[in-house]
Protein backbone atom coordinates (compact mmCIF):
# COMPACT_ATOMS: atom_id res chain seq x y z
CA UNK A 1 0.00 0.00 0.00
CA UNK A 2 1.66 3.38 -1.06
CA UNK A 3 -0.18 7.16 -0.02
CA UNK A 4 0.12 10.61 -1.80
CA UNK A 5 -1.46 13.31 -0.38
CA UNK A 6 -3.03 16.19 -3.00
CA UNK A 7 -5.03 19.04 -2.15
CA UNK A 8 -8.67 19.20 -3.10
CA UNK A 9 -11.03 22.35 -2.01
CA UNK A 10 -8.85 23.15 0.66
CA UNK A 11 -9.37 19.65 2.21
CA UNK A 12 -6.02 17.20 2.61
CA UNK A 13 -7.05 14.34 0.62
CA UNK A 14 -4.99 11.21 0.84
CA UNK A 15 -4.56 8.21 -1.55
CA UNK A 16 -4.10 5.03 -0.48
CA UNK A 17 -2.68 2.73 -3.24
CA UNK A 18 -3.27 -1.04 -2.38
CA UNK A 19 -1.11 -2.21 -4.90
CA UNK A 20 2.46 -3.28 -3.94
CA UNK A 21 4.50 -0.85 -3.14
CA UNK A 22 4.71 0.60 -6.54
CA UNK A 23 3.35 5.02 -7.54
CA UNK A 24 -0.02 3.60 -9.52
CA UNK A 25 -1.27 6.96 -10.99
CA UNK A 26 -4.49 5.60 -10.96
CA UNK A 27 -5.35 4.91 -7.37
CA UNK A 28 -7.93 2.21 -6.65
CA UNK A 29 -8.51 3.56 -3.15
CA UNK A 30 -9.09 7.53 -1.99
CA UNK A 31 -9.64 8.63 1.81
CA UNK A 32 -10.66 11.81 2.33
CA UNK A 33 -9.71 13.20 5.79
CA UNK A 34 -13.11 15.37 6.35
CA UNK A 35 -15.82 16.06 9.16
CA UNK A 36 -18.31 15.32 6.41
CA UNK A 37 -16.46 12.37 4.69
CA UNK A 38 -18.50 9.96 6.19
CA UNK A 39 -19.06 7.57 3.20
CA UNK A 40 -15.50 7.51 2.67
CA UNK A 41 -14.63 6.15 5.98
CA UNK A 42 -17.36 3.89 5.95
CA UNK A 43 -15.92 2.53 2.25
CA UNK A 44 -12.49 2.55 4.54
CA UNK A 45 -13.31 0.10 7.07
CA UNK A 46 -14.17 -2.53 5.02
CA UNK A 47 -10.85 -2.07 3.63
CA UNK A 48 -8.20 -5.29 5.34
CA UNK A 49 -5.35 -3.05 4.91
CA UNK A 50 -1.67 -3.86 5.10
CA UNK A 51 -0.05 -3.01 8.35
CA UNK A 52 0.48 0.24 9.09
CA UNK A 53 2.82 2.31 11.42
CA UNK A 54 0.65 5.32 12.33
CA UNK A 55 1.99 8.16 14.80
CA UNK A 56 1.97 11.69 16.01
CA UNK A 57 5.70 13.24 16.07
CA UNK A 58 7.51 15.70 17.33
CA UNK A 59 9.71 18.05 14.93
CA UNK A 60 11.26 21.22 13.98
CA UNK A 61 11.24 20.71 10.41
CA UNK A 62 12.20 23.90 8.19
CA UNK A 63 11.49 24.42 4.50
CA UNK A 64 15.37 22.62 3.52
CA UNK A 65 15.38 19.96 5.97
CA UNK A 66 14.11 17.91 8.94
CA UNK A 67 14.87 17.79 12.45
CA UNK A 68 13.66 14.89 13.94
CA UNK A 69 14.17 14.81 17.87
CA UNK A 70 12.95 11.46 19.03
CA UNK A 71 14.00 7.57 19.28
CA UNK A 72 12.02 5.39 16.86
CA UNK A 73 10.60 2.41 17.95
CA UNK A 74 9.07 -0.38 15.96
CA UNK A 75 6.08 -2.01 17.67
CA UNK A 76 4.65 -4.75 15.48
CA UNK A 77 1.71 -6.23 18.39
CA UNK A 78 -1.13 -4.54 15.82
CA UNK A 79 -1.28 -4.15 12.02
CA UNK A 80 -1.91 -0.64 12.60
CA UNK A 81 -0.15 1.79 15.06
CA UNK A 82 -0.77 5.56 15.77
CA UNK A 83 1.73 7.90 17.96
CA UNK A 84 1.24 10.87 18.86
CA UNK A 85 3.52 12.81 20.00
CA UNK A 86 4.59 16.72 20.70
CA UNK A 87 7.66 18.55 20.12
CA UNK A 88 7.86 22.51 18.68
CA UNK A 89 5.18 21.31 15.57
CA UNK A 90 3.62 18.48 15.51
CA UNK A 91 2.70 15.78 12.85
CA UNK A 92 0.97 12.52 11.83
CA UNK A 93 3.53 9.50 10.73
CA UNK A 94 2.82 6.71 8.75
CA UNK A 95 4.87 3.56 8.33
CA UNK A 96 4.65 1.06 6.03
CA UNK A 97 5.85 -2.18 8.20
CA UNK A 98 6.93 -4.07 4.46
CA UNK A 99 8.96 -0.44 3.82
CA UNK A 100 10.23 0.87 6.96
CA UNK A 101 12.47 3.10 5.33
CA UNK A 102 9.26 5.06 3.90
CA UNK A 103 7.28 7.09 5.80
CA UNK A 104 4.44 9.38 5.19
CA UNK A 105 3.80 12.55 6.97
CA UNK A 106 1.18 15.21 7.88
CA UNK A 107 2.95 18.22 9.39
CA UNK A 108 1.31 20.94 10.79
CA UNK A 109 3.20 23.81 10.78
CA UNK A 110 2.95 27.49 13.07
CA UNK A 111 1.69 30.03 11.60
CA UNK A 112 5.18 32.27 10.44
CA UNK A 113 5.12 36.10 10.91
CA UNK A 114 6.73 36.52 7.73
CA UNK A 115 5.47 34.74 4.14
CA UNK A 116 7.49 36.19 0.60
CA UNK A 117 5.38 36.74 -2.10
CA UNK A 118 6.55 34.06 -4.05
CA UNK A 119 7.24 31.72 -1.75
CA UNK A 120 6.09 28.32 -3.43
CA UNK A 121 5.02 26.84 -0.11
CA UNK A 122 0.96 28.44 0.45
CA UNK A 123 -1.25 25.54 2.67
CA UNK A 124 -1.25 22.76 2.57
CA UNK A 125 1.68 21.81 0.24
CA UNK A 126 3.75 18.36 -0.83
CA UNK A 127 7.36 18.01 -0.14
CA UNK A 128 9.58 15.20 -0.36
CA UNK A 129 12.81 14.22 1.33
CA UNK A 130 15.84 11.75 2.15
CA UNK A 131 16.78 11.24 5.32
CA UNK A 132 20.31 8.88 5.13
CA UNK A 133 18.23 5.26 4.12
CA UNK A 134 14.75 6.60 4.87
CA UNK A 135 12.13 8.14 2.36
CA UNK A 136 9.93 11.02 4.19
CA UNK A 137 6.95 12.25 1.90
CA UNK A 138 5.48 15.11 3.63
CA UNK A 139 2.11 16.95 3.54
CA UNK A 140 2.07 20.53 5.59
CA UNK A 141 -0.98 22.19 7.23
CA UNK A 142 -1.54 24.95 8.89
CA UNK A 143 -1.49 24.47 12.13
CA UNK A 144 -5.08 26.08 13.85
CA UNK A 145 -4.66 24.21 17.50
CA UNK A 146 -4.72 21.30 19.17
CA UNK A 147 -8.34 20.86 18.05
CA UNK A 148 -8.06 20.42 15.32
CA UNK A 149 -5.18 17.74 15.65
CA UNK A 150 -7.51 16.10 17.60
CA UNK A 151 -10.15 15.53 15.41
CA UNK A 152 -7.77 14.25 12.59
CA UNK A 153 -6.46 11.61 14.81
CA UNK A 154 -10.05 10.43 15.92
CA UNK A 155 -10.62 10.19 12.09
CA UNK A 156 -7.45 8.24 11.77
CA UNK A 157 -8.57 5.75 14.33
CA UNK A 158 -11.81 5.19 12.98
CA UNK A 159 -10.69 4.89 9.08
CA UNK A 160 -7.77 2.28 10.41
CA UNK A 161 -9.33 0.70 12.82
CA UNK A 162 -6.45 1.23 15.24
CA UNK A 163 -5.77 2.59 18.74
CA UNK A 164 -3.16 5.33 19.85
CA UNK A 165 0.02 3.75 20.94
CA UNK A 166 1.82 6.91 22.34
CA UNK A 167 1.42 10.11 23.24
CA UNK A 168 2.72 13.12 24.25
CA UNK A 169 1.08 15.58 26.70
CA UNK A 170 1.97 18.94 25.97
CA UNK A 171 -0.88 20.89 27.74
CA UNK A 172 -3.11 20.25 30.44
CA UNK A 173 -6.56 19.90 28.05
CA UNK A 174 -5.47 16.71 26.66
CA UNK A 175 -5.49 14.84 29.53
CA UNK A 176 -9.09 14.52 29.33
CA UNK A 177 -8.92 13.96 25.54
CA UNK A 178 -7.09 11.10 26.30
CA UNK A 179 -8.76 9.59 29.46
CA UNK A 180 -12.00 10.20 27.00
CA UNK A 181 -11.02 9.00 23.85
CA UNK A 182 -8.49 5.91 24.73
CA UNK A 183 -8.40 5.26 28.66
CA UNK A 184 -5.58 2.85 27.55
CA UNK A 185 -2.28 3.02 25.94
CA UNK A 186 0.80 1.70 25.35
CA UNK A 187 3.34 4.46 25.66
CA UNK A 188 2.60 8.36 27.32
CA UNK A 189 5.46 11.27 27.39
CA UNK A 190 4.60 14.01 29.41
CA UNK A 191 6.33 16.83 28.17
CA UNK A 192 8.29 19.93 30.33
CA UNK A 193 5.99 22.23 31.85
CA UNK A 194 2.48 20.33 30.83
CA UNK A 195 1.35 20.06 34.22
CA UNK A 196 1.40 22.37 37.27
CA UNK A 197 -0.10 20.25 40.01
CA UNK A 198 0.24 16.68 41.66
CA UNK A 199 -3.80 16.40 41.21
CA UNK A 200 -2.90 16.69 37.56
CA UNK A 201 -0.13 13.85 37.39
CA UNK A 202 -2.48 12.06 39.74
CA UNK A 203 -5.50 11.81 37.38
CA UNK A 204 -3.29 10.69 34.69
CA UNK A 205 -1.77 7.81 36.65
CA UNK A 206 -4.56 6.57 37.83
CA UNK A 207 -7.42 7.32 34.93
CA UNK A 208 -4.85 6.48 31.97
CA UNK A 209 -3.62 3.12 31.78
CA UNK A 210 0.15 2.94 30.35
CA UNK A 211 0.86 -0.51 29.51
CA UNK A 212 4.36 -0.16 28.36
CA UNK A 213 6.43 3.12 28.86
CA UNK A 214 6.18 6.13 31.06
CA UNK A 215 8.46 8.93 30.38
CA UNK A 216 8.80 12.17 31.33
CA UNK A 217 11.29 15.67 31.25
CA UNK A 218 8.91 18.12 32.48
CA UNK A 219 10.00 20.56 35.61
CA UNK A 220 8.19 19.56 38.97
CA UNK A 221 7.50 21.68 42.14
CA UNK A 222 6.13 18.82 44.06
CA UNK A 223 7.26 15.36 45.15
CA UNK A 224 4.94 12.46 44.09
CA UNK A 225 4.57 9.77 46.84
CA UNK A 226 2.20 6.90 44.71
CA UNK A 227 3.87 4.04 42.39
CA UNK A 228 3.85 4.59 38.54
CA UNK A 229 1.92 2.15 36.83
CA UNK A 230 3.74 1.32 33.66
CA UNK A 231 6.30 -1.26 33.06
CA UNK A 232 8.74 1.19 31.80
CA UNK A 233 9.05 4.39 33.06
CA UNK A 234 12.10 6.81 32.25
CA UNK A 235 11.93 10.33 34.56
CA UNK A 236 14.55 13.71 33.43
CA UNK A 237 14.31 15.59 36.48
CA UNK A 238 13.11 13.27 38.77
CA UNK A 239 13.92 14.72 41.81
CA UNK A 240 9.87 15.04 42.13
CA UNK A 241 9.93 11.08 42.37
CA UNK A 242 10.12 9.89 45.47
CA UNK A 243 11.73 6.71 47.67
CA UNK A 244 8.24 5.31 48.33
CA UNK A 245 7.32 5.76 44.82
CA UNK A 246 10.08 3.43 43.42
CA UNK A 247 9.71 0.88 45.99
CA UNK A 248 5.77 0.35 46.38
CA UNK A 249 5.96 0.14 42.27
CA UNK A 250 5.95 -2.51 40.21
CA UNK A 251 8.26 -1.71 37.12
CA UNK A 252 10.58 -4.08 35.33
CA UNK A 253 12.34 -1.24 33.64
CA UNK A 254 13.00 2.35 35.89
CA UNK A 255 15.81 5.38 34.29
CA UNK A 256 16.05 7.95 36.88
CA UNK A 257 17.69 11.24 35.38
CA UNK A 258 18.93 13.87 37.90
CA UNK A 259 17.79 12.18 41.13
CA UNK A 260 17.52 13.47 44.28
CA UNK A 261 18.56 9.87 46.23
CA UNK A 262 20.26 10.16 48.97
CA UNK A 263 23.30 6.89 48.68
CA UNK A 264 21.16 6.01 52.32
CA UNK A 265 18.05 5.57 49.58
CA UNK A 266 19.89 3.48 46.81
CA UNK A 267 20.93 1.52 49.88
CA UNK A 268 17.10 0.58 50.89
CA UNK A 269 16.61 -0.06 47.28
CA UNK A 270 19.06 -2.50 47.17
CA UNK A 271 18.47 -4.12 50.35
CA UNK A 272 14.44 -4.24 50.04
CA UNK A 273 15.13 -6.00 46.28
CA UNK A 274 17.42 -8.33 48.52
CA UNK A 275 14.64 -9.41 51.27
CA UNK A 276 11.87 -9.88 48.20
CA UNK A 277 9.08 -8.74 48.78
CA UNK A 278 9.94 -5.02 46.50
CA UNK A 279 10.48 -4.24 43.50
CA UNK A 280 9.80 -8.24 42.44
CA UNK A 281 9.45 -7.42 38.90
CA UNK A 282 12.74 -5.56 38.51
CA UNK A 283 14.53 -6.59 35.44
CA UNK A 284 17.06 -3.21 35.27
CA UNK A 285 17.30 0.31 37.00
CA UNK A 286 19.47 3.22 36.05
CA UNK A 287 20.08 6.12 38.56
CA UNK A 288 22.18 9.54 37.83
CA UNK A 289 23.14 11.35 40.74
CA UNK A 290 25.26 14.25 41.46
CA UNK A 291 27.33 14.27 44.48
CA UNK A 292 30.19 16.50 46.20
CA UNK A 293 30.91 13.55 48.65
CA UNK A 294 34.16 11.74 48.47
CA UNK A 295 33.51 9.08 45.59
CA UNK A 296 34.50 6.13 47.59
CA UNK A 297 32.67 7.18 50.90
CA UNK A 298 29.40 7.78 48.76
CA UNK A 299 29.86 3.93 46.97
CA UNK A 300 30.44 2.53 50.62
CA UNK A 301 27.09 4.02 51.91
CA UNK A 302 25.27 2.32 48.95
CA UNK A 303 26.80 -0.94 49.27
CA UNK A 304 26.82 -0.86 53.02
CA UNK A 305 26.48 -4.55 54.30
CA UNK A 306 25.50 -6.15 51.07
CA UNK A 307 27.75 -8.95 50.92
CA UNK A 308 29.60 -9.37 47.24
CA UNK A 309 29.36 -13.21 47.04
CA UNK A 310 28.68 -14.07 43.36
CA UNK A 311 30.90 -14.34 40.41
CA UNK A 312 29.81 -12.78 37.10
CA UNK A 313 29.54 -15.94 35.01
CA UNK A 314 26.58 -15.99 32.59
CA UNK A 315 25.79 -12.47 33.32
CA UNK A 316 23.22 -11.30 29.60
CA UNK A 317 24.76 -8.14 28.52
CA UNK A 318 21.81 -6.62 26.96
CA UNK A 319 18.55 -5.98 28.89
CA UNK A 320 15.08 -4.95 26.65
CA UNK A 321 13.68 -1.58 27.87
CA UNK A 322 10.55 -1.52 25.44
CA UNK A 323 9.47 -3.43 22.31
CA UNK A 324 12.50 -3.59 20.00
CA UNK A 325 14.71 -1.38 21.93
CA UNK A 326 17.67 -2.75 23.41
CA UNK A 327 20.28 -2.07 25.86
CA UNK A 328 24.08 -2.95 26.02
CA UNK A 329 25.30 -2.98 29.75
CA UNK A 330 28.84 -2.81 30.40
CA UNK A 331 31.20 -5.03 29.01
CA UNK A 332 33.37 -4.81 32.67
CA UNK A 333 32.46 -6.29 35.92
CA UNK A 334 30.01 -5.09 38.01
CA UNK A 335 31.57 -3.60 41.19
CA UNK A 336 29.22 -5.73 43.41
CA UNK A 337 27.09 -8.72 43.32
CA UNK A 338 23.90 -9.45 45.77
CA UNK A 339 21.78 -12.70 45.44
CA UNK A 340 18.09 -13.33 46.87
CA UNK A 341 16.57 -16.16 47.92
CA UNK A 342 14.87 -17.34 44.92
CA UNK A 343 18.76 -17.31 43.00
CA UNK A 344 18.34 -14.13 41.20
CA UNK A 345 21.35 -11.82 40.83
CA UNK A 346 21.38 -8.06 40.83
CA UNK A 347 24.73 -6.67 39.49
CA UNK A 348 25.57 -3.34 40.05
CA UNK A 349 27.87 -1.13 37.85
CA UNK A 350 29.00 2.29 38.65
CA UNK A 351 30.18 5.04 36.13
CA UNK A 352 31.36 8.47 37.52
CA UNK A 353 33.01 11.55 36.63
CA UNK A 354 33.55 14.88 37.84
CA UNK A 355 31.53 17.72 36.00
CA UNK A 356 32.79 20.74 37.54
CA UNK A 357 34.94 21.45 40.78
CA UNK A 358 34.10 19.35 43.30
CA UNK A 359 31.05 18.17 42.15
CA UNK A 360 30.67 14.52 40.60
CA UNK A 361 28.21 12.99 38.01
CA UNK A 362 27.31 9.13 39.31
CA UNK A 363 25.37 6.33 36.82
CA UNK A 364 24.35 3.78 39.11
CA UNK A 365 23.17 0.77 36.82
CA UNK A 366 21.25 -2.33 38.57
CA UNK A 367 20.90 -5.65 36.47
CA UNK A 368 18.89 -8.39 37.77
CA UNK A 369 19.39 -12.10 36.17
CA UNK A 370 19.79 -15.42 36.80
CA UNK A 371 22.93 -17.50 36.54
CA UNK A 372 22.48 -20.44 34.26
CA UNK A 373 23.18 -23.98 35.56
Amino acid sequence: MQMRYIDKGGVAVAKLMAEDQTFDPQPSIRIQFSLLSKRSKTIAKRIRWNPIDIRFNPANMLLNQVDIRWNPIEIRRYPIYIRWLFGTEQEIRLKLSTDPGLEYIIHYRKKKKFIPIHCPWKYPYFQSYLLGPNALHVLCLKDNGIEDMTQMMEHICEVFRSPICEMHIIEESLIEWIIKFQPIIQHVCIRENAITSVESLDRILKNLKVTERFWSNYNACFQYKEPIPSRCITIDNSYWLTLNSILNGNNSIIFLYDSKLTPTDINTILKEWQLGFKLRNLEFMAIEVFTLLNIHRYSDEVLNNLPNIVENNGRPMTVTIHDDDIYTLPQGPPVHNITRSDGMILSIFRHDDVIEGDKIRIFWELQVWRQQT
